[in-house]
């Protein structure tokens, strides 16, 4: 059984009971295709008063607090611009959330690796410097992965395809500008026994109808882009350029290369997100409340790893991480947490048959 499969088994076991209407609202993790949960013990917690160090409930307890503007006359549903947007994205580089999401798909495609392509695309200076008088960088970029997934539609592939942008250092030290190319992961055939279905003539294809889309004149684009098959880890293909090159963009910002630094640093199609997204499934909170509890002893037993976030919000609260190691590990958590839960219950029986009268 594959990473999928399995998560989805444990997942069912670990389901919350459905809420009925009018029972209080109880705190909800979640479990992903990364096998790690992102929890904060709270003194809301209903029923459960294990925290002893945290503060009572009181107005310094962390909320996110949205400072919101006083309402305008008239506005309603006006199509203004929201003041709270900021004026582009992209920015800061790759965000936190934009890489937990890649993470989640590349740990499912993980198991399907022997039919996955890894493809770099590295646009050559003449259409980098069209891109930028333009300003079509984000045109190119969507174009690129619309037109991609339509060629592997017409080939009768899924168009399961992530991908992360990055700047390249020396080059864009050469040039002093960002000279941002693409990391992109697909499903590049069938089985093991069927061939390739895009051949490299057949991806530059796809780049050279992206850059005509953004009105950027044919280069000779045979550097363009490389293909290769990933023959290990998919994750170690693409892990590198989640932290490398993106976060260099501050040194651009103002200048008049801006234009050149992406408004998306990652991403998608909708089938991979709609794959991903039935593979985060809510954790029951009572084996959550299980788990901090006996955190010491799972650890050392090798059954789970935690460890403390660091946190940049000063009023955040106590935040745990907790590293489920495999879905085989949680498979025994759930059946310890299950067993403690008979045991509780037979000795709590136990004691009602004894002091109730006959």
């Amino acid at each position: 059984m594959g990473l999928s499969s399995d998560l989805l088994a444990v997942g069912e076991t670990l389901r919350p009971e459905e809420a009925q209407w009018g029972d209080p609202e109880v705190p909800t993790a979640w479990l992903d295709p990364r096998l790690r949960t992102t929890y904060s013990p709270r003194a809301t917690w209903v029923e459960w008063r294990g925290f002893k160090d945290e503060e009572p409930e009181g107005p310094r307890q962390w909320a996110r607090v949205w400072d919101c503007a006083p309402p305008q006359g008239g506005l309603g549903l006006s199509l203004a611009r929201n003041s709270e947007r900021p004026p582009r994205y992209g920015l800061q580089g790759l965000p936190s959330a934009g890489r937990k999401q890649v993470w989640r798909a590349l740990a499912l495609l993980e198991e399907m690796r022997p039919l996955l392509s890894f493809w770099t695309v590295s646009l050559p200076t003449e259409s980098l410097n069209a891109l930028c008088e333009r300003d079509a960088l984000p045109l190119f970029q969507d174009r690129l992965r619309q037109e991609l997934g339509r060629l592997l539609r017409r080939r009768g592939l899924p168009d399961l395809i992530v991908g992360v942008v990055e700047l390249q250092p020396q080059r864009s030290r050469a040039e002093g500008r960002p000279c941002p190319h693409w990391h992109i992961v697909f499903q590049g055939r069938k089985n093991r026994g069927s061939s390739w279905a895009l051949s490299r003539a057949d991806l530059d294809g796809v780049i050279t109808a992206a850059l005509a889309s953004a009105s950027v004149p044919t280069a000779d684009l045979r550097s363009a882009g490389n293909v290769q098959q990933v023959r290990r880890s998919v994750r170690a293909y693409l892990s590198k350029y989640m932290t490398k090159g993106s976060g260099d963009c501050a040194r651009w910002v103002g200048g008049r290369h801006e234009a050149l630094l992406p408004r998306q640093w990652w991403f998608w199609t909708r089938p991979l997100r709609r794959w991903v997204l039935e593979h985060v499934l809510p954790i029951a909170f009572p084996f959550l409340a299980w788990i901090h509890e006996h955190r010491e002893q799972l650890q050392a037993r090798e059954l789970a790893r935690f460890r403390v976030l660091d946190l940049s919000d000063p009023r955040a609260p106590l935040t745990y991480e907790v590293d489920w190691l495999g879905c085989d590990k949680l498979a025994q958590l759930v059946y310890l947490w299950q067993t403690d839960q008979w045991d509780a219950e037979w000795h709590r029986q136990s004691r009602l048959s004894l002091t109730c009268p006959p």
